[in-house]
């Protein structure tokens, strides 16, 4: 995810166009963020910088009750959009 380093001065941007927060303290990563793209349906982004061993990467979670709302297919558009979304965002 070569784009790591640009989200990461964008977070505000980011999270004040998709509704949303940071993440809680309790999550890992370099920097993450939660946005919440449709009704009850939140997804975590949690970055990796990249380092001497490993390269930049970033992680989507959904909350653990996305798929009551929507099926999986369905939730994997929601992940997709929403991805492509901050990619245009960081793009300007």
């Amino acid at each position: 995810m070569p784009a790591v380093s640009k989200i990461k001065t964008a977070v505000e941007s980011i999270i004040e166009r998709l509704s949303g927060q940071p993440a809680p303290s309790s999550v890992s990563g370099d920097f993450a963020f939660v946005v919440h793209p449709l009704p009850k349906i939140y997804l975590c982004y949690i970055f990796y910088e990249a380092d001497e061993d490993f390269p930049p990467s970033v992680t989507c979670l959904y909350s653990a009750n996305a798929n009551r709302f929507m099926p999986m297919d369905g939730l994997a558009d929601i992940g997709e959009y929403t991805s492509k979304t901050i990619l245009e965002i960081i793009a300007g």
